[in-house]
């Protein structure tokens, strides 16, 4: 058994000064302040030196890291996303995979999540295969030719209950099939608003399907206007006013992604309690085109493709949670639950994971 002293507590809605968190095999068996936990004679005692004592960060929407993507090095993505605080991931598939190279991505994620610090991995982040034809890494996609009945059914039987959440576009013809069939075979997956440019009427018509997520907010596609200077509303729009909705948001640290003003507008309109941080770290290319011309921004901490389109983040949770709280002015107890307990409740796992309660 071992005891964590001396440390600042970050509970799911407020922050616990002088706070002890006692723990034995992995299990959390008291989380409090110091004059409510009773330290065992033999227990371990650590002392946290007043440092802050956080839930493992879950990171819903994660491609790889460096030179690789999650499937090809699981590994060493897992103790890179390790070093910096995430106990809990899921590896994220996108569309420059093929139909064969998901099945058996698939496979040695669920092959090497059984042991070692690839446990961390807990299931899959399908950012596809049908979504909008843009976005990055565009000139690989293998998924333009639409959605095929004899391709959808060979991917989700193959990968069973191992998707956790499907990324798709609401516009597409054929997808209200996809989603029934999914719904069929794994009802407890969950779907996502991915790239887009649906109307909010076509989000609304598929959400009995269990819509309850929108893939990173403002990057997600447009909605015509219905005229001339005219605004119209999408997946953005869908997201912000429905109150079931959950909010990814990438937050990079000089705003390239999301700009400051309007990740404060998305927490403003969402709350605290739909708003969920992920990376969407995805492998770096170093060699990429520059095409700040076309009005493309760079940031340190984001990745681009090899023609220097936007592709994910070189981000870590908790640079993100720091992002946050920089960008917002909300304190460190709202970033972290951004970043812990609010996946958890989307996940379903909030009954083992991302709180210390």
């Amino acid at each position: 058994m071992k005891a964590i002293t001396n440390t600042k507590l970050i509970m799911e809605d407020g922050i616990i000064f002088d706070g002890v968190l006692l723990f034995d095999n992995g299990i959390i068996l008291a989380a409090d302040s110091a004059d409510k936990v009773t330290i065992p004679t033999d227990c371990d005692v650590i002392d946290a030196g007043g440092k802050y004592t956080a839930p493992g960060l879950i990171d819903i929407h994660c491609h790889g890291a460096g030179e690789y993507w999650f499937y090809q090095n699981p590994q060493a993505c897992s103790e890179h996303f390790i070093s910096h605080g995430v106990t809990t991931l899921l590896p994220t598939f996108y569309m420059n995979m093929s139909l064969e190279e998901m099945i058996e991505g698939a496979e040695v994620i669920r092959k090497e999540s059984k042991s070692g610090v690839c446990r961390i991995m807990d299931g899959l982040y399908m950012e596809g295969p049908y979504m909008r034809n843009g976005g990055s890494f565009r000139n690989d996609f293998k998924w333009s030719h639409g959605i095929k009945t004899e391709e959808y059914e060979v991917l989700v039987d193959k990968l069973g209950g191992l998707p956790r959440i499907w990324a798709i576009d609401p516009a597409l013809t054929g997808i209200e099939k996809f989603m029934a069939y999914v719904h069929e075979k794994t009802p407890q997956a969950i779907f996502a608003l991915g790239h887009s440019g649906a109307t909010a009427e076509q989000c609304r018509k598929i959400a009995k399907y269990g819509v309850k997520v929108q893939t990173h907010h403002g990057d997600s596609g447009k909605a015509p206007g219905l005229a001339q200077g005219t605004i119209g509303a999408g997946c953005d729009e869908y997201t912000l006013y429905n109150p079931d909705m959950y909010a990814e948001l990438i937050v990079d640290e000089t705003g390239i992604h999301v700009v400051p003003d309007r990740v404060k507008l998305v927490v403003k309109t969402k709350g605290v309690e739909r708003m969920i941080l992920i990376t969407d770290s995805t492998i770096t290319i170093e060699g990429y085109t520059n095409n700040e011309e076309l009005g493309i921004a760079y940031g340190s901490d984001l990745n681009y493709d090899d023609e220097g389109r936007l592709a994910g983040s070189r981000l870590t949770l908790d640079n993100a949670c720091r992002n946050l709280m920089k960008h917002t002015g909300y304190g460190l107890c709202h970033a972290i639950r951004m970043a812990t307990a609010n996946p958890a409740k989307l996940l379903g796992i909030d009954d083992k994971v991302g709180t210390l309660e």
